[in-house]
């Protein structure tokens, strides 16, 4: 019998648990022992970018404890990336940091408070001052990494990768970046429909405009949208609200609470 309340769709939570234990780690080689002991395939990235440091790329992921160890003992320093979308059956939304002005969070909390999205089952704030939303991936469906234009979000699905705690960047002023493990663990997160959620945040022509009759005949204006107040309200009952930590480097807003 299948229960109306599962938002998982039957799908493994498993890798969630133990990313969440592994972000706890003291350092990536331990946490890449922990994800690949668990079967979830992972490479080493440099520290001082996301450039994975195999050959191969994410490609190259690996989940045999013994290629893992042999990554780390030649790259001791390095970052911990894992590949997205079949591979490891997990899609990340990343909520990139402001631009001129406009948030790419917003729309993601619409999107979760109109049911477009599950709440991630992991949440991510990256050194930049984004985020990482992680989901569980239906295992018979094919989502391609993209990013829409003006949105301030980007989805990492097949092909893609991301960067997992406790990884930090080294920054040219000699300060230090982490990823870190924000708020706790959604157990009734699900998949997230990357094409609608793209449709969502960057509509057509055809869908931002609606025609309107007028004195002077049919003219076109921009269709208005009903969006919730999410910023301006309290979270509703079961809606976790996570602590976006500052990156610490001026010019960049103070730490907020992120309601999803």
């Amino acid at each position: 019998m299948v229960d109306p309340m599962d938002t998982t769709h039957g799908l493994d939570l498993a890798p969630l648990a133990v990313m969440r234990r592994a972000a706890t780690a003291t350092g990536t080689a331990e946490a890449a022992q922990m994800l690949a002991v668990a079967g979830v395939p992972v490479f080493p990235c440099s520290q001082s970018s996301t450039r994975p440091l195999t050959g191969r790329g994410p490609r190259a992921a690996s989940a045999d404890p013994d290629q893992v160890a042999w990554w780390w003992s030649r790259y001791p320093s390095a970052n911990l990336a894992i590949p997205t979308g079949t591979t490891s059956g997990l899609d990340v939304v990343e909520v990139h940091p402001d631009r001129d002005a406009r948030s790419g969070l917003d729309g993601i909390q619409r999107a979760i408070h109109t049911g477009l999205m599950p709440r991630p089952g992991l949440a991510v704030a990256t050194p930049s001052g984004g985020l990482h939303l992680i989901f569980l991936r239906s295992p018979e469906t094919t989502q391609r990494s993209w990013t829409a234009p003006g949105s301030g979000v980007e989805f990492h699905g097949d092909r893609g990768y991301v960067v997992l705690p406790p990884s930090l960047v080294q920054r040219p002023d000699g300060t230090v970046g982490r990823y870190q493990l924000i708020g706790s663990s959604n157990p009734l997160t699900g998949p997230v429909d990357a094409v609608a959620l793209r449709r969502y945040l960057t509509p057509s022509s055809e869908e931002l405009t609606a025609p309107v009759l007028g004195a002077a005949g049919p003219a076109t204006r921009a269709a208005q949208v009903p969006v919730p107040a999410v910023a301006s309200r309290p979270a509703a009952p079961g809606v976790r609200s996570l602590s976006r930590p500052d990156p610490g480097s001026p010019g960049r807003r103070p730490p907020e609470v992120v309601s999803l």
